[in-house]
């Protein structure tokens, strides 16, 4: 939906990426990665 692509471009904006994945035995894991303040 719109919230996930949302996240997604903050997420771009700071150098990461989202990840989603379903779950073998049900679900999702979605998975924000950020830069470190280092790089």
């Amino acid at each position: 939906g719109l919230g996930l692509s949302i996240v997604a471009a903050v997420a771009a904006s700071h150098r990461g990426g989202v990840r989603a994945r379903n779950l073998p035995e049900g679900g999702l894991e979605i998975t924000v990665e950020l830069a470190g303040a280092g790089g």
